[in-house]
């Protein structure tokens, strides 16, 4: 009997200590599950602030460098007007840089004509009035060469305040050329001298001794070898 309940009492430990050992697993596994759920809470949410964190700072950086590229496209286009500008500047300070000068030779121009003018008809067959000539015809040349170039006036033509200068009326209504008085001159395109007419109407038909229709004052002029 002392065995018996010797057994007995032997089994009743051990199913005692099994289920003691059960139970501690199962509270051990309980912690160990208490005890993880917040650390993969918290390891889940550190990423995800991180991530938004490097987001905002590439959003910003990027702003930051379209901003930089917008400046330095606008510096860019700003330089390049300024460039073309000065080019333009600098052509077109030695394209007259001699108009001064240019101005002071058309007296020079002038006065040739006038000599030619003046000169009778029976000394026009001369050898030394065909060399005064040609030396008038290479002075006009180098005139052109600078870019000078006479302005044509033709009696007829409507006053132009751009190129005409009037300084004599003929009749009520002064609109058109009926004599070149002095001949005017261009620089390039610019008029650095603008031709004195005479202006009055404009006649229905032209009378004139030559056939471009040029006045009898100019006409004496080319008839002297004028160019």
């Amino acid at each position: 009997m002392a065995s018996d309940r010797t057994g007995a009492d032997g089994a009743d430990d051990e199913s005692q200590i099994e289920v003691k050992v059960a139970d501690h697993r199962s509270a051990s596994n309980l912690d160990d599950d208490s005890a993880r759920t917040p650390d993969a809470d918290g390891a889940a949410e550190a990423p995800t602030d991180e991530l938004g964190d490097l987001k905002a700072q590439v959003a910003q950086l990027d702003a930051r460098r379209q901003d930089l590229l917008n400046r330095l496209t606008r510096v860019q286009a700003d330089f390049a007007n300024y460039r073309r500008r000065t080019t333009e500047e600098a052509q077109e300070i030695a394209k007259f840089a001699n108009q001064a000068f240019a101005f002071e030779l058309l007296s020079v121009m002038d006065a040739l004509e006038r000599a030619f003018a003046s000169i009778p008809s029976e000394l026009r067959l001369l050898t030394w009035i065909d060399g005064m000539a040609l030396i008038q015809a290479q002075f006009s040349r180098v005139l052109e060469t600078a870019g000078v170039t006479p302005i044509d006036c033709r009696a007829g033509d409507p006053i132009d305040v751009e190129v005409h200068e009037v300084v004599m009326t003929e009749g009520a209504e002064a609109t058109a050329v009926v004599a070149e008085m002095q001949r005017g001159y261009r620089m390039h395109d610019r008029v650095i001298r603008p031709a004195l007419v005479k202006a009055g109407p404009k006649p229905e038909t032209l009378e004139s001794p030559e056939e471009d229709g040029r006045p009898i004052e100019q006409s004496q002029n080319d008839a002297s070898g004028a160019v």
